[in-house]
């Protein structure tokens, strides 16, 4: 079992032989770690999808807001002028980031991360790093009559020309998702404004139905980012999995991940061109919310709900 998954790591041999099938009733996911190059076609034509582990949020800031937003679907624009009128008197500034504002912040960040099933309170442990390293940090908060109704932690990395937003929290209230894309933006503008070429909304387990949501995925995917292997952005980094999802005991329905869509010579590529691979017990799942043009493809499974 990893991260409360019910799952079973296997070795390249098994996954093609099918020796796995001897205990797929009691896992939701079989997963091949570090699979030999040489046999990610093999692999990828018994049903195990080659796939960063990690997936690493980016986004260019460009020249303005206007041409950040452009490039949106018309719905995801208008979603984010309301939330920006959902936003319309609060006090929204950049601050910098101290021990009273992480006082402030963490009892909100705390709040949303015990709201979440399988939520861990990364700001809380790293409170301490944070403030050591506190000159390369900043701050974009929302307040009303002074008092914090939202922020984002932000971290600045002049080497890769990028802010990072590291954490993020609003108060729980029927604008909560409109507030975080306010939030969002004003990060961008910031890093516009101070020369950054890239913003980064952090990286995430490529599983998205356990720790990760599929929510979570369609909010980035529509705030204008681009999931790309970890390794792109950290050349040297980041492993890679061949998982074959077999059941939802655990997982949610949907539950998808971004699998390497392009090959050469007929041998899968690892670059940054990603197929969703959905798994669904649904035969008419909707697909909208997740695709994106940065994307090789959406392929759909069809699987049982495991008891």
């Amino acid at each position: 079992m990893a991260l409360g998954v019910p799952m079973a790591v296997v070795d390249a041999a098994d996954a093609l032989s099918g020796a796995w099938r001897a205990f797929s009733a009691d896992v939701d996911v079989v997963r091949v770690q570090d699979p030999p190059a040489h046999l990610w076609r093999e692999l990828a034509s018994a049903g195990f999808h080659p796939k960063p582990q990690v997936l690493t949020w980016r986004a260019a800031p460009l020249g303005s807001e206007e041409e950040f937003v452009a490039r949106l679907s018309g719905k995801d624009r208008q979603n984010l002028r309301t939330a920006r009128r959902h936003a319309d008197g609060l006090l929204v500034r950049t601050e910098v980031v101290d021990a009273e504002l992480l006082d402030e912040f963490l009892p909100i960040y705390e709040a949303g991360i015990a709201r979440m099933k399988h939520g861990w309170a990364v700001a809380k442990e790293q409170k301490d790093k944070v403030l050591a390293d506190a000159d390369r940090y900043f701050a974009v908060c929302m307040r009303s009559n002074g008092t914090l109704v939202g922020a984002s932690i932000n971290e600045e990395s002049h080497v890769r020309s990028e802010v990072r937003a590291r954490f993020s929290a609003t108060l729980p209230d029927q604008r909560q998702s409109s507030l975080a894309k306010v939030l969002y933006l004003e990060v961008i503008e910031v890093a516009r404004q101070r020369g950054f070429s890239w913003v980064s909304l952090g990286s995430d387990p490529n599983l998205y139905g356990h720790l990760a949501k599929p929510g979570l995925f369609g909010f980035k995917n529509r705030l204008g980012f681009a999931a790309v292997p970890s390794h792109v952005v950290d050349p040297g980094s980041g492993s890679d999995q061949a998982d074959r999802v077999v059941g939802l005991s655990a997982l949610s329905d949907p539950t998808f991940f971004l699998a390497y869509a392009h090959e050469e010579n007929g041998i899968p590529k690892r670059d940054s061109l990603l197929r969703l691979e959905m798994f669904t017990s649904e035969p008419d799942v909707d697909v909208r919310p997740y695709t994106a043009d940065y994307l090789g493809g959406v392929r759909i499974n069809q699987v049982g709900t495991s008891s």
